[in-house]
């Protein structure tokens, strides 16, 4: 494994739920812009959200993160996304008006959300150089955005 990441909210720097004490209720007030994951709107947070009793309102469904990002950041909406926190970079690149917030949930339930990024090579080139150079360069960059 390379390194894996959690998700966290994006919401606008003027978003009224930064107002408020963050937690489920807060989180699950606001509509949502949901990542069609292999032709579903659903995932693991929605797994975690049935097995708390809960469901999120999806306003809005697109096929990547950049693009919620995108929507999240316009003026006068209320939507919320669910994004890596490694989508930090394409915030300040853009320099979108958005904020990263932790999803409200305990530690067993973020474990569930966890994304592992791996790297996969034959056994015969873990001392290649080029392949050594490869992994390090991807968790140096990691690193340095999360």
């Amino acid at each position: 494994m390379l390194f894996s990441d959690v998700p966290c909210v994006w919401l606008r720097k003027d978003h009224p739920a930064l107002h408020e004490t963050w937690n489920l209720d807060t989180f699950l007030r606001y509509p949502h812009i949901s990542i069609c994951w292999e032709q579903s709107d659903t995932w693991a947070l929605d797994n975690v959200l049935q097995e708390l009793g809960r469901e999120r309102t999806i306003a809005m469904s697109l096929p990547e993160f950049e693009q919620s990002l995108f929507m999240a950041a316009q003026p006068d909406n209320l939507l919320l996304a669910t994004a890596p926190r490694y989508c930090q970079y394409y915030n300040q690149l853009h320099q979108l008006p958005l904020v990263a917030l932790p999803l409200p949930f305990d530690e067993s339930q973020q474990k569930k959300l966890e994304v592992p990024f791996t790297l996969l090579w034959h056994k015969r080139n873990s001392h290649n150089p080029k392949i050594v150079w490869l992994r390090e360069t991807i968790k140096n960059l990691y690193a340095s955005m999360a």
